[in-house]
């Protein structure tokens, strides 16, 4: 141990490390200090093969693209529609009951959510005249009159969901319950 940090030692380490090459260009500067970028022997670059492996097929039938060939969320994302966003709100819902209220059994707190509630504002419009599309990650409500795409703050199980329409008030309610990671837990 006691030879291990002497100079012929640090030369021998430095001679593997950075062997001498009668023809490279010394990347050093005039000092002969070295960078972490010039350890070990210097190595060609390869460009590596871009070719495609594989090659896709064009759409089918009467289409003139296939959903693979863009990118999930594309189409409701680069649509121009002039027509007004209507008010919206959402919110997060907590199922409990007097267990959890009184004496917190369950184990629910303050962050544990089972279900997200939009409710959307539609003024001058009846039930019929409502578009609406729900998947997991955003919820898009199409009128004649208004236009409402919506990413949600969490993702939801957009099967399981349920739509209340309010006529006096002129809302939409969703109710769409949260998608649990850890549903198996009890």
């Amino acid at each position: 141990m006691a030879g291990m940090f002497d100079v012929a030692a640090l030369s021998k380490l430095e001679e593997m490390l950075n062997p001498k090459e009668e023809d490279s260009d010394s990347d050093t500067g005039g000092d002969g200090f070295y960078n972490p970028g010039q350890i070990g022997t210097k190595k060609p670059h390869k460009i590596p093969d871009v070719t495609p492996t594989t090659v896709k097929k064009g759409p089918t039938g009467k289409d003139i693209w296939d959903t693979e060939f863009l990118p999930e969320g594309a189409p409701a994302e680069n649509i121009e529609d002039h027509r007004q966003q209507p008010e919206y709100e959402v919110m997060f819902k907590q199922n409990v009951g007097t267990e959890d209220v009184f004496l917190g059994m369950s184990g629910k707190t303050e962050a544990s959510n089972d279900e997200i509630v939009v409710t959307i504002n539609l003024p001058d419009t009846k039930s019929s005249d409502i578009d609406l599309n729900v998947t997991d990650e955003k919820v898009e409500c199409m009128t004649p009159v208004y236009a409402l795409r919506l990413h949600l703050p969490k993702p939801v199980v957009s099967a399981q969901g349920g739509a209340q329409w309010v006529t006096d008030k002129h809302q939409l309610r969703l109710t769409l319950p949260l998608k649990k990671e850890f549903d198996f837990l009890p």
